[in-house]
């Protein structure tokens, strides 16, 4: 009588069977698109130390009362009596010995604390003006790339316009503006806010162009794509193809515009203080104390490096975050 065995196939073990649990998640998770662009962008050392110091300066921003307490530092405080005085100076205040770390400006109030402050109204600007240009600058390359025709002449002819005037000039006409008599905006401009929202407006206005003819563009070459096509055959609505399919797949140029365009709204709000129409005193801003220490530049040069060279950190760093997301978000160079 002969027995069948029953015998257990036998087979080789793949790479894929003997690789841990923890090697496979690693793999699986290293093919998904932000880890792959967050290692792109690591890769860009720049870009990595410009997050590092904008981060600096939004925190600083951020926690300004509270430094200012640890100082020990009015912003506004002035003193006539301590003028101009070098850093690392010692004065007796009602009893209490202070240090002014960088020194005292032209009204005798603390260098670093007014920086700290301008740090606010420098990079709250800067931010908010991006932001708001960007929403404008992809609303009208939106409507203008997608439909074409006559919406796309006129709106173009539009961005035209605007890209055509010189903008220094048109900015300093503006900003001699009250814009609290326009009856659309006097809700909104009051007499605590006019400088700084004055400013945000003009440079909103001036600074959406580039955003709306650069969406514009990928849009016009976006639409005729098959995926928009299958969307339309399916009866998706315009506006859900805008929202779902065009949008994200112009994120890429537009995140880099935005970056771009902190470090050129900084430029030009520093410009306008600069000029004394924009930031007025006492709110300090890097501009306007640039301004303030022009007539003692010999004199007290550290009143005017020192915004000077924040004015410059911050451009260069937001400017290097710029390319680091262009080389990481462009899908031509993302390397899987």
């Amino acid at each position: 009588m002969t027995t069948q065995q029953n015998q257990e196939p036998s087979f080789q073990p793949t790479a894929a069977a003997l690789m841990s649990q923890k090697q496979r998640d690693k793999l699986e998770s290293s093919q998904s698109l932000w880890n792959i662009v967050y290692s792109q962008f690591k890769e860009h050392k720049f870009a990595v130390a410009g997050v590092f110091v904008v981060s600096f300066f939004i925190f600083v921003a951020v926690a300004a009362p509270f430094l200012a307490h640890v100082i020990g530092h009015d912003p506004d405080a002035q003193n006539v009596f301590h003028r101009y005085l070098p850093p690392m100076s010692s004065v007796n205040i009602q009893g209490i010995d202070k240090t002014h770390i960088l020194g005292t400006d032209e009204l005798g109030r603390d260098v670093l604390v007014r920086l700290i402050y301008g740090t606010r109204v420098s990079i709250g600007v800067g931010l908010l003006v991006a932001f708001a240009s960007s929403l404008i600058g992809l609303m009208f390359g939106c409507l203008a790339g997608f439909y074409g025709g006559y919406v796309d002449s006129l709106l173009m002819r539009i961005t035209d316009a605007l890209l055509s005037l010189p903008i220094l000039p048109i900015l300093i006409v503006l900003a001699a503006i009250d814009f609290s008599k326009i009856p659309i905006l006097k809700n909104i401009v009051t007499s605590q806010n006019q400088a700084i929202m004055k400013l945000v407006i003009i440079l909103c206005s001036f600074s959406w162009m580039t955003v709306g003819r650069l969406v514009r563009g990928s849009i016009l070459s976006l639409k005729e794509r098959e995926f928009i096509m299958a969307a339309r055959t399916l009866g998706a609505s315009d506006f859900t193809i805008i929202i779902r399919h065009i949008i994200p797949n112009v994120m890429s140029p537009l995140l880099v515009s935005v970056t771009l365009g902190v470090g050129e709204s900084i430029l030009f709000e520093s410009a306008l203080s600069y000029l004394g129409l924009g930031i007025q005193p006492p709110t300090p801003s890097w501009g306007n104390m640039l301004f303030n220490a022009q007539e003692m530049i010999y004199e007290a040069p550290g009143l005017a490096i020192l915004p000077g060279l924040l004015i410059v950190a911050t451009t260069i760093s937001i400017n290097f975050i710029g390319d680091g997301l262009q080389d990481a978000i462009d899908p031509k160079t993302i390397r899987r």
